[in-house]
């Protein structure tokens, strides 16, 4: 029996006489893909899996220290929520649930009270916020990107844009902001980055970029 996510509807139902079925995700390189892009599936199973492992952490917590706490939620918790979070920076729902995980592993590492506000926690941790960390995450690449010009797929999809008035070497830090006509492609990184560098300080935009 073979599957296939909904979106594939134009498919005839049978091909060499395999029955095709439909379905509602699919799995590519540990993301679930779902029919209508709005990643409601990934975001749950991440959050399930998260859940998973912070109900965990607080048998061996005795046994360790903050540090080493802090270490294993990294390396086990946090970094499925930063495994291709940006791709689910699409409905702010969806990144409030994200939070709610990094919110409760901040509340198990530093063994605070389950209603401790988790900003200040957040913050003694070092841990970024979510958005705060997509955002991080964008900008760093388009950094890297602009100053290598490396890897060559993602430099193609970012447009300088200069200014008659300016200098190349001005200009080099300014980019270009296609249009588009839906809200989902608002996401897409050759919009989504140059809109957030845009947003930069001129301090940071200005900054040789070695």
């Amino acid at each position: 029996m073979v599957h296939l996510v909904k979106f594939t509807h134009f498919f005839p139902t049978n091909i060499l006489s395999h029955s095709i079925t439909p379905s509602d995700t699919v799995r590519n390189l540990s993301v679930t893909f779902d029919s209508d892009f709005n990643f409601r599936k990934h975001v749950s199973l991440t959050c399930r899996s998260c859940f998973y492992h912070i109900r965990d952490l607080p048998r061996i917590q005795c046994y360790i220290s903050l540090s080493v706490a802090k270490t294993i939620a990294t390396a086990i918790i946090t970094s499925r929520l930063d495994y291709c979070n940006s791709l689910c920076n699409i409905r702010s729902e969806y990144i409030l649930k994200l939070q709610c995980v990094q919110n409760c592993l901040a509340r198990v590492v530093t063994r605070s009270p389950r209603f401790t506000h988790s900003v200040p926690l957040l913050k003694s941790l070092h841990w970024l916020l979510v958005q705060s960390h997509i955002i991080f995450k964008l900008c760093t690449i388009a950094y890297q990107t602009l100053s290598s010009g490396e890897p060559s797929y993602l430099f193609s999809m970012l447009s300088l844009a200069f200014k008659p008035t300016e200098l190349y070497s001005s200009g080099f830090h300014l980019l270009s902001v296609p249009r588009v006509k839906t809200h989902v492609g608002t996401h897409a990184f050759s919009v989504a980055v140059p809109t957030l560098w845009k947003s930069l300080s001129e301090h940071v935009k200005s900054h040789e970029i070695t």
